[in-house]
């Protein structure tokens, strides 16, 4: 088994290491049971110590849901969306799928309710781009939980490189350094 693990790692990895399969070295079928359940463990601390870290603030990628806008094929005006009132204010999540951010992932409060939802919406929908420290926990806490942005620099980087990529495609210019 150890030896079908390491060439199948070569193999994903396109490194050139191959490893002798008849090698009599193997995990027996305890030792492996008992190997996978200590890597499934560690990751679930990691996920869990991830989860519960106590964080000041997270970068994000903020927006407002756009006013007027045509729905459909006949075209006919409407105001905000489905969910959000036109101004709501959104917190998007890092891209979650390869669409090149056609569709977000974003939380924010709904028609006629104080409670936060997270839902899949066009970013056509969002205007007024930016990004911001967010001091709310139930939105700190859900973008942590969901691997969505966090406080450090590295998350900092990527919300400007989304932002000024949606800016440019856009054809609006970011005041942000």
């Amino acid at each position: 088994m150890k030896n079908f693990l390491s060439n199948f790692w070569s193999w994903l990895t396109n490194k050139k290491d191959q490893y002798d399969i008849t090698d009599p070295e193997e995990f027996s079928e305890d030792e492996y049971k008992k190997w996978i359940q200590q890597t499934k463990q560690q990751h679930e601390e990691d996920l869990k110590a991830r989860k519960n870290r106590d964080v000041e603030f997270i970068w994000c990628l903020v927006g407002n849901i756009v006013g007027d806008h045509p729905v459909g094929e006949s075209k006919e005006i409407k105001r905000g969306t489905k969910h959000f009132s036109s101004g709501t204010k959104v917190y998007c999540f890092p891209p979650q799928w390869g669409d090149g951010y056609e569709k977000i992932y974003v939380i924010g409060r709904p028609r006629q309710s104080s409670r936060f939802i997270k839902v899949v919406i066009s970013s056509n929908l969002v205007t007024n781009w930016r990004i911001q420290q967010v001091f709310k926990p139930r939105i700190k806490k859900e973008m942590i939980k969901n691997n969505g942005w966090d406080e450090t620099d590295e998350s900092r980087e990527r919300v400007l490189e989304l932002l000024n990529s949606i800016l440019k495609n856009r054809g609006e210019h970011s005041h942000i350094a």
